[in-house]
């Protein structure tokens, strides 16, 4: 009796040594909570948006403070308190506004603090100069007639102040790099942008700069859009001989086709694979080189009947029903079979192998965001990396990837968006958009 009580008491000795354990492992911790700032940053602008992080995974957050100090005195700009146990991790997404809290241009110091809910109160703090500028960069439009197409191009030139450190023209909601150069020895900026096929008067366009603390300019540009003949609809027969031929060549190269029927694979091919290839392809264009390379009009296919135009919406049928659609996004020009193609212009080679649904192909990068494709081609004869002079020979045109015979297909691209290449075709848009705006430009600046 006397051996069995003494051992209860030893199981409830040990039991009460382990809880009080637990206690100081769980609750009497030593370790202190963890803070992780999403960027680093060391200025911060007139607005700037800052997520913060807290952990502590053992006895939990018990308050966290964010603050700014300048000349002795701190401003703070956001604290919470937690009066029970429990939050392990929380995240902190600020909208920082130094005007708001009356903070001055200049240095500061940012400070995040945070104490866990142990008795012994550890905490964590992150301490950090930064500067306060609220002083939005300078920036003004040069280029003045701004007259563009459906699915066109257009010059913007401006000038901006040395601090910017990003700039472009947003057209539709897509920015397009400006490339920094010298006009008359004076600086500025050109940037080549592609104009939407459905274009409106409404269409948003304006040149945006940015400078290191995020502080952002915005000149609208003035356009006028010019009435053209619209875009034709084609409705494009699909033969299964086609869909045989061209699935068995897909498949060859592509495991995931395996075990698809032949109309699942054109599905696959003209929705899934024309989309990745698109992407590919703006991703090459957007290594443009930020100086200039070309001259004149581009070099359009000789003695080639034009078979497909730019912006061709097609509608592809099978059996009397309809199996898909696609906008076409080049020219398609066809001449004897395996007729020699020209470089366009001067450029460097981007590109040189087979692409997906353009199959052989060539993208030539003719600087500032400027670049042309040449697809469906028999053979290559230049390589990636290679310096191209203007109607310099690349390869043979052909029916690789997803063509039904013997054409190329030719594309002009402005930073990787697709362009109707009969304005760069075209001496007359050339110097009346390109170089008479550079011209004026040198005059004006």
């Amino acid at each position: 009796m006397r051996k069995t009580k003494s051992k209860l008491i030893y199981v409830l000795l040990i039991f009460l040594i382990l809880v009080i354990a637990g206690a100081i492992f769980f609750y009497l911790e030593w370790e202190d909570p963890q803070i992780k700032l999403a960027e680093d940053f060391e200025m911060i602008g007139r607005q700037k948006q800052i997520s913060i992080t807290f952990t502590d995974l053992k006895s939990g957050i018990r308050n966290y403070q964010v603050s700014l100090v300048q000349d002795d005195q701190e401003y703070t700009v956001t604290e919470a308190e937690f009066p029970q146990m429990g939050t392990f991790e929380r995240t902190v997404d600020i909208d920082l506004v130094p005007q708001k809290l009356k903070v001055k241009d200049g240095e500061a110091t940012f400070i995040v603090k945070v104490t866990d809910f142990s008795p012994l109160r550890n905490s964590a703090m992150i301490q950090k100069k930064v500067v306060i500028d609220s002083i939005p960069p300078k920036v003004s439009l040069v280029s003045t007639a701004h007259y563009v197409n459906p699915g066109g191009s257009c010059l913007a030139i401006y000038t901006a102040s040395d601090d910017v450190v990003l700039s472009g023209v947003r057209c539709a909601d897509v920015l397009f790099p400006g490339n920094l150069t010298k006009l008359s020895d004076k600086p500025c900026y050109v940037c080549y942008f592609a104009i939407p096929m459905d274009v409106q008067s409404s269409t948003s366009m304006s040149v945006v700069v940015q400078d290191k603390a995020a502080n952002e300019s915005v000149v609208e540009i003035p356009f006028y859009v010019r009435k053209g003949k619209g875009f034709r609809n084609d409705t494009v027969r699909i033969s299964e001989k086609f869909i045989d031929r061209k699935g068995a060549q897909f498949q060859s190269k592509d495991t995931s086709l395996a075990g698809k029927t032949p109309l699942e694979m054109f599905v696959y091919i003209n929705e899934t694979l024309r989309m990745a290839n698109a992407q590919t392809i703006q991703s090459i264009c957007l290594k443009s080189e930020g100086q200039n390379m070309w001259q004149g009009a581009f070099i359009r296919m000789k003695n080639a009947a034009t078979m497909a135009r730019f912006g061709d919406k097609r509608s592809y049928t099978f059996q009397g029903q309809k199996i898909g659609g696609s906008i076409h996004l080049g020219i398609d020009l066809a001449s004897t079979q395996r007729a020699p193609i020209q470089a366009a212009n001067s450029g460097i080679v981007l590109f040189a192998d087979n692409l997906g649904i353009y199959g052989n192909t060539v993208i030539i990068d003719h600087g500032q965001g400027i670049a042309s494709l040449y697809a469906h081609l028999n053979t290559i004869k230049i390589e990636k990396g290679q310096h191209i002079d203007k109607g310099e020979i690349i390869g043979n045109s052909g029916a690789t990837g997803f063509a039904g015979g013997d054409h190329l297909h030719f594309s002009m691209l402005v930073n990787g968006v697709f362009v109707d290449p009969i304005e760069w075709w075209d001496p007359h848009w050339i110097h009346d958009n390109v170089e008479l705006k550079l011209d004026q430009a040198r005059q004006a600046l």
